[in-house]
């Protein structure tokens, strides 16, 4: 019994002993969650980052140890950590870029081969951070804070991007590796997309046709799949909930993967969002602008080192309230928090399937991409039980990419496409566009070439579309729908073909400054609305007519950029200049449709200009880079050169101010401020009236909780402090003096496991 006794004894003492614990945070400036070396020195123990940047030994015993981080790219830190018995100690890492190593090159789209080097003008934005989680308005909640960024708004679920002056079907939208088409037509139909599951997005500025094909001529959304599952070998993941009190608004989500030792990996997200009629600046409920949405991801696939694939699935469903012209003189406003959708309003349901495969060895790397997506949507109108328009989109959509190196040469050849396919339902009760189904594909070739301090990127591309609208059935015929030219058949096709290209060069003048300039071409095949058009659009008084005669849009971009980058300070300053042929664009012919005293509308095609610039500084005030200052600005003219005036949809003038001060052991603590100045816009283009200037001033502050192996991060948040009351000159209810959301109080709550 002694040796028993002293046996347990030993054993109590010795796990007393070792019941200490050292906790790290890695914190980088400009870069997403990476893999992070971290080790023990002394013991030789070594760990990698998880999700969070975040590390942790435990059942150390009492004493001093050297606990060492390290990432190509960037300097290896030490430093020195003293433990007393049962003690857990928190400790930090900023990681700083090696100036004495080349630069860590970062794959921006594996479907093209797309790197961090390109010419192109990009920029990262992070989606992870809880401040940024649940805008109403989707990831362009985010995103319209970009310099160069913009977003056309019909209320709040439904916000469309604009990237320098181009916006609706000159944007191409790149999620779950597919292509969206669902949205491109009318400017009230959203992007359909919101941040469950989303960690990063790369907005590209500029035409990027030569990758993307037809729609990226003003550039492109790259939206990136949080994959933290892929490093979590036991169940992991966050469920969280968000309040917002200008629309009495709620959502709740949820996450969850896990890798296994096999390395099959599955991960599933969940959202649930409800959201009441908002109130403006003065205090006014604006009618049947609520919205719900509910979606559902969920991943399955293989992570190896040289071969990793992906099936997803999306599933998406919304209602979303159309606020009525005359909203101002004779509202549709009800009790305050009733959430039961009012007539009229639209009902969208999206499903995404898409199959990801990524294959790599010494000679050579490919990437397949394929997907199929399912978009259906109903205008309901007057009667809860009859459709007034609804449509069905079939899209299947492909890339394939090989990439192999040759001496100082990196070639990229692809090819991609996409076969469409829109149906309107036969129970509707307006018809707008025909059925017409598309076939496109696009053969393309990049080289890059990477010697001393330049890296020159070229790229040529060939696409072909083949358009057919059929109008042939009785329904049509029946409703009297009218084709161009009014064939025999009723059946009318179009063709559109082309080449685009880009060349581009970028240079490192010593070890701070960065010079990139790039001419790119870009196209756009019109939509099926630009092309057949013919009825009455729901929710309108126009009467709107296609042009099947059309000439595919054609640019070319000149882009410039120069960066400054040092150890507390970047600045990011870029200059644009483009040429469209053939833009289309949308006019009010001044005549009405006898029948029904409908105004009549109708596209056109003209020549145009657009240029800019843009230019973003982040500055850290204080050495220790607890606070944050960042400025970003940008300015956009458009010119409609046939007639000699400014193009439509032009953004204001605008700037957004942060800063940031961050507190705490592992600055768990955030505090911020923020201010968006968006100028007046007095050079209105056909149809539109000047807008005037208004500013916006928010303040938040986050924190984070570490309990055990859990992480909780709160967030609260007022936005428009002060009440504002404004238009917004891109807001597609600017016509009818309908203004934005007012103050909102932000709360959100967020657990890691």
């Amino acid at each position: 019994m002694k040796y028993i006794f002293t046996f347990i004894f030993l054993i109590v003492i010795q796990t007393y002993s070792q019941n200490s614990k050292i906790e790290g945070q890695v914190i980088f400036d400009n870069e997403d969650s990476v893999k992070v070396n971290v080790r023990l020195i002394d013991k030789e123990v070594y760990k990698i980052t998880d999700q969070n940047n975040a590390f942790e030994f435990i059942n150390l015993e009492a004493g001093v140890y050297e606990v060492e981080v390290s990432l190509i790219g960037y300097k290896t830190k030490t430093k020195t950590i003293k433990l007393g018995e049962n003690e857990t100690k928190k400790v930090e890492f900023n990681m700083e870029a090696s100036t004495s190593e080349l630069d860590e090159i970062i794959i921006l789209d594996k479907q093209t081969g797309l790197n961090s080097k390109t010419p192109y003008s990009f920029t990262p934005v992070k989606m992870d951070r809880i401040a940024y989680k649940s805008s109403p308005a989707g990831v362009m909640g985010v995103l319209r804070e970009v310099p160069g960024v913009y977003g056309a708004e019909f209320g709040q679920g439904i916000v469309k991007p604009i990237i320098r002056g181009l916006g609706f079907s000159r944007v191409a939208t790149i999620y779950q590796g597919n292509k969206l088409e669902n949205q491109q037509w009318g400017a009230d139909h959203g992007l359909g997309v919101n941040d469950l599951g989303v960690k990063r997005i790369e907005v590209i500025k500029g035409p990027a046709s030569v990758l993307y094909g037809s729609g990226a001529l003003g550039g492109v959304i790259l939206i990136k799949d949080d994959d933290f599952y892929k490093n979590a070998e036991q169940i992991s993941g966050s469920a969280g909930s968000s309040f917002h009190s200008v629309s009495q608004g709620f959502r709740t989500y949820a996450s969850v993967g896990q890798k296994f030792e096999n390395e099959v990996f599955f991960g599933a997200d969940l959202a649930y969002e409800n959201h009441a009629d908002y109130k403006s600046g003065n205090g006014e409920i604006i009618g049947n602008s609520r919205f719900n949405m509910q979606t559902f991801r969920f991943h399955l696939g293989l992570d190896k080192q040289n071969f990793d694939n992906r099936l997803s699935v999306t599933y998406n469903h919304q209602n979303l309230g159309i606020i009525s012209d005359d909203e101002m003189t004779n509202s549709n406003a009800t009790k305050r928090n009733d959430r039961d959708m009012q007539l009229p309003f639209q009902e969208v349901t999206d499903l995404l399937l898409s199959y990801n495969q990524h294959i790599t060895s010494e000679n050579f790397e490919t990437n397949l991409h394929i997907s199929h997506h399912w978009n259906d949507r109903k205008e309901i109108e007057e009667n809860y039980n009859e459709v007034d328009l609804g449509l069905t989109q079939h899209n299947t959509f492909y890339n394939a990419n090989i990439g192999f190196e040759t001496n100082f040469l990196n070639h990229s050849l692809g090819i991609q496409g996409n076969r469409l396919q829109n149906k309107n339902h036969r129970n509707a009760k307006e018809i707008l566009i025909p059925d017409a189904v598309f076939y496109e594909n696009g053969l393309y070739y990049m080289l890059d070439f990477d010697w001393k301090s330049y890296f020159i990127q070229a790229a040529i591309r060939y696409d072909y579309r083949d358009v057919e609208a059929d109008a042939s059935d009785p329904f049509f015929v029946d409703a009297g729908f009218i084709l161009p030219g009014e064939p025999e058949n009723r059946k009318v096709n179009s063709y559109f073909g082309g080449w685009t290209g880009s060349i581009g060069v970028s240079r490192d003048f010593g070890k701070i400054h960065k010079v990139k300039m790039n001419l790119s071409s870009g196209f756009r095949s019109p939509d099926l609305a630009e092309l057949y058009s013919f009825g009455q659009h729901p929710g309108t008084n126009r009467f709107e007519v296609g042009n099947a005669n059309f000439n595919r849009e054609q640019s070319l971009q000149l882009d410039m950029n120069y960066s400054l980058t040092t150890n507390r300070f970047r600045l990011d300053w870029s200059i644009f200049g483009s040429q469209i042929d053939n833009y289309i664009f949308f006019s009010d012919t001044g005549e009405t449709q006898s029948e029904n005293d409908l105004q009549i509308w109708e596209y056109q095609q003209v020549e145009a200009e657009l240029y800019g610039s843009e230019a973003n500084l982040q500055y850290f005030a204080l050495k220790n880079r607890q606070l944050k200052l960042n400025l970003g600005a940008a300015m956009v003219r458009g010119n409609n050169l046939d007639i000699d005036e400014p193009l439509t949809f032009i953004p204001p003038d605008n700037f957004n101010f942060l800063a940031k001060y961050s507190f705490g052991k592992l600055q768990q603590t955030s505090i911020f401020g923020k201010l968006r100045w968006v100028d007046e816009q007095d050079r209105p283009g056909f149809n539109e009236l000047p807008t005037d200037d208004y500013q916006l001033v928010s303040l938040g502050i986050d924190h984070e909780f570490n309990l055990k192996n859990l992480k909780i991060e709160t967030a609260l948040k007022i936005e428009n402090v002060f009440d504002e009351n404004y238009v917004d000159h891109l807001s597609v209810l600017r016509a009818f003096n309908i203004p934005s959301p007012g103050r909102n109080l932000n709360l959100n709550l967020q657990l890691h496991f």
